[in-house]
C-alpha cells in the first residue's frame, strides 16, 4: 500500500480506510486536511509529469486548500502547462465540471490565471496551432459565476444544459464559442444555446439602464419583459407566433440577459423566477373573426397582437387587442 500512496498526487488523497473503519495515514494527509494545506507527494514536477491533468487538479483543490507556491514551483508548473493540450476532451471536461461544483471555484480560476492555464484550456492536440493560444479569461468579476450557481442551477438543469455551456462563455467571451464547443464536446442543444447567446450579444439592443434604477421591483421586471421581447423580435425574422410557443425557451433569454445587462443590476431582480405574463387572447378568437384566414396569417396576427400587448405594458384586454387587429 505504501508504494501506491507514493504514486498519488497530494497528501490529502493519500488516506486509506479499511472495512473496520481504521484509518491509515502514511504521509500526514489528515493533518494537511485539517490545516487546509495542499501538498504534493514527493517531487511536484515528477507528479505532474506523470499526468498533466494534475495541473488542473492543483487548481481545483486551490478552491478549498491553501497552496502557497514558491516562485520556483510556479515556474516549473507554468512551464509544463502547454502539455495539457494532449489531455482528452473528456478528462478536461470532467475536471472542469468538478471545478464548477467547487464552493469557492473563483479561487480555482484565479489559480488558473496565475499559471496561464486559462490560455491553453480550450486547445487540444488535434487543433493545436500557435495562433490558437487565447488571451485567457476575459471575465473580471467572478461573482457572476457564484450568482449563476446559486440562483440558476435548477433552471440550467431543467433546460438540459450544464454549467460548462453556461459559464465558459462568461469566462472566455463569445469569440471563443467554437473552441468551447470543440474542447468540451458539447451536444446539439448546448451548441444551439451558445449560438443563441452569441446572436443576442450581436444584436446590440439599446439598453435603457435607467429603467433598472427604479425602486419598484415590478417596474424593473416590466422592463425586463419588454427587453426580452425586443430581443425575441430581433431574432424572429418571420415575426410569427406567440412567445410561449417559440422554439427558443424563455429561460434562455434570462440567461442571455447576463451578457447584456450590468451584473449589479440583475442581482436586484428575481430574474430566474419570473415567468412570461399570460396573454389574454386565444387562437380561436382570431379564427372566429375570419374563418377563411390561413395558418400563416394567424401566426402573423398573433405576433402583432402580442407586440401591441407588450408595448402597452401588458395591460391590454382581449377586446382592446381584437380592436387593434381590426384596425391594423
Amino acid at each position: 500500500m505504501n508504494d501506491d500512496v507514493k504514486r498519488r498526487d497530494f497528501t490529502i488523497n493519500s488516506l486509506y480506510l479499511d472495512s473496520k473503519g481504521n484509518l491509515t495515514d502514511f504521509l500526514n494527509g489528515e493533518s494537511d486536511i485539517i490545516r487546509r494545506k495542499l501538498v504534493f507527494i514527493g517531487n511536484p514536477v515528477e507528479r505532474i509529469e506523470e499526468d498533466y491533468l494534475r495541473i488542473i487538479r492543483f487548481c481545483r483543490f486551490s478552491g478549498n486548500f491553501d497552496n502557497k507556491m514558491s516562485k520556483n514551483l510556479k515556474k516549473e508548473i507554468t512551464f509544463r502547462v502547454p502539455k495539457i493540450i494532449n489531455l482528452s476532451n473528456k478528462r478536461i471536461r470532467d475536471e472542469i465540471d468538478k471545478i464548477l461544483l467547487t464552493k469557492n471555484c473563483y479561487k480555482c480560476f484565479l489559480m488558473m490565471t496565475k499559471l496561464t492555464l486559462d490560455k491553453y484550456l480550450l486547445i487540444n492536440k488535434n487543433n493545436y496551432m500557435r495562433s490558437e493560444i487565447s488571451s485567457g479569461f476575459v471575465l473580471k468579476n467572478f461573482g457572476i459565476i457564484d450568482f449563476i450557481k446559486l440562483n440558476a442551477t435548477t433552471l440550467v438543469q431543467n433546460e438540459k444544459l450544464d454549467l460548462i455551456s453556461v459559464i465558459m462563455i462568461h469566462l472566455y467571451g463569445e469569440h471563443c464559442i467554437d473552441k468551447i464547443i470543440k474542447r468540451f464536446d458539447l451536444n446539439k442543444r448546448k451548441i444551439k444555446f451558445l449560438n443563441f447567446i452569441k446572436q443576442i450579444i450581436n444584436l446590440k439592443i439599446n439598453i435603457k439602464n435607467y429603467y433598472l434604477d427604479s425602486h419598484v421591483v415590478r417596474e424593473k421586471q416590466m422592463y425586463i419583459f419588454q427587453l426580452i421581447w425586443q430581443l425575441r423580435c430581433g431574432i424572429n425574422s418571420k415575426k410569427q407566433g406567440l412567445f410561449n410557443k417559440d422554439r427558443i425557451p424563455f429561460n434562455w433569454y434570462k440567461l442571455a440577459l447576463l451578457h447584456i445587462l450590468p451584473f449589479e443590476k440583475i442581482k436586484e431582480i428575481d430574474l430566474f423566477k419570473i415567468n412570461w405574463p399570460t396573454f389574454p387572447l386565444v387562437r380561436e378568437e382570431i379564427v372566429k373573426s375570419n374563418k377563411t384566414i390561413t395558418n400563416v396569417q394567424v401566426e402573423r396576427l398573433f405576433f402583432q397582437a402580442e407586440d401591441f400587448w407588450v408595448n402597452n405594458n401588458f395591460q391590454s384586454s382581449q377586446e382592446e387587442i381584437l380592436n387593434f387587429l381590426k384596425i391594423s
